[in-house]
């Protein structure tokens, strides 16, 4: 057999959990607000393609969560979501959502700015942080993550975006789960795989910031936010079509995509 990409463990998961953990995913970058209502059993049978039981268990899990409560023969998502709001540092409290817009947007003005700025020297300290060996943790990669994106950020030339762009970064990796989440962890996906897609994205924007080719650079931005975009669009898609579709013709406006 020859050389190729390695066989990775593979996640052990029943197929309630993984029920369970898209529609906590759902509720947590704010797809479904507090105190909505969550389709009946036989609907989510239907859309996720298993049986009620596994709805069942997974909708039990969620309430063991603390995310949803049962009222008669319903289930709604709880009032307030514990961890679907992260601490902002004027002590008030910012969505996710609002969160990934805003980043969004920034990483493609700062790294557009970059582009065009960028000294040498902070070109080849990107290109060799993209090199370095890729930590095993979500945790680690974290810190190298945040270290890449703030790094480029850091070359734009306008310090008001680079503040902004960093106290953005810094109330998303705030916490593990919504780092986790950002990566696409949990959604089918391991966080080795995750990890591993994201700093391969790094080493790709890294290569063409060094060259001086910025379309090629910016390309490879669009799909590395995409492909943010996408995993978390994935579950509004799946289990909510109409909403998923209001959901994406407003990130479209307002990154200009």
């Amino acid at each position: 057999m020859s050389p190729g990409r390695p066989f990775e463990p593979l996640e052990r998961a029943t197929i309630s959990e993984r029920v369970r953990d898209e529609i906590h995913q759902r509720i947590a970058v704010g797809e479904l607000a507090p105190g909505a209502a969550l389709p009946a059993e036989r609907v989510l049978a239907e859309r996720f393609g298993v049986a009620r039981t596994s709805i069942r268990e997974a909708i039990q899990g969620l309430v063991a969560l603390g995310v949803v409560v049962r009222r008669g023969n319903r289930s709604y998502v709880v009032e307030q979501v514990p961890g679907s709001l992260l601490a902002a540092s004027d002590g008030g409290k910012r969505s996710l959502r609002a969160l990934l817009e805003a980043w969004r947007i920034l990483e493609v003005c700062t790294f557009e700015l970059a582009a065009g700025r960028a000294t040498a020297r902070e070109r080849n300290e990107t290109l060799q942080l993209a090199r370095r060996p890729v930590p095993a943790g979500l945790a680690a990669f974290v810190g190298t993550d945040r270290e890449f994106h703030a790094g480029i950020a850091a070359a734009c030339g306008n310090p008001v975006l680079t503040e902004i762009h960093g106290r953005v970064i810094d109330s998303l990796v705030a916490t593990e789960d919504a780092a986790g989440l950002i990566l696409g962890v949990g959604v089918g996906r391991s966080a080795r795989v995750a990890i591993a897609q994201a700093a391969a994205e790094h080493l790709v924007i890294a290569e063409a910031y060094v060259a001086g080719e910025v379309p090629v650079m910016l390309e490879a931005v669009d799909r590395h936010l995409g492909h943010v975009r996408d995993r978390i669009r994935r579950l509004s898609h799946r289990l909510f079509p109409a909403v998923e579709g209001q959901v994406g013709r407003a990130t479209r406006r307002t990154v200009g995509l």
